[in-house]
């Protein structure tokens, strides 16, 4: 009975942490930064104003820490 408890109570633990894990975001072409077809992939709802708005630099692409930033602003889903 005890196992079935803790195997129960692991099963529930590791549901809950999928639901509170981020979205992975993969760099496909390995550049260092984040197109927008990149981040569509892991957020389809992007608009191109949002990517456009977290784009600091206006270089066309997000790095790391504009991805960060905009997840933080609330702009892109973390």
């Amino acid at each position: 009975m005890n196992r079935l408890v803790l195997t129960l109570a692991s099963i529930l633990a590791l549901g809950a942490a999928q639901a509170n894990a981020q979205t992975m975001v993969t760099d496909t072409d390995g550049d260092g930064v984040y197109s927008m077809d990149e981040l569509m992939a892991a957020f389809p709802d992007l608009t191109e104003d949002a990517f456009t708005g977290a784009d600091a630099n206006e270089d066309g692409m997000l790095d790391a820490e504009e991805l960060k930033a905009a997840q933080e602003a609330g702009t892109i889903p973390m």
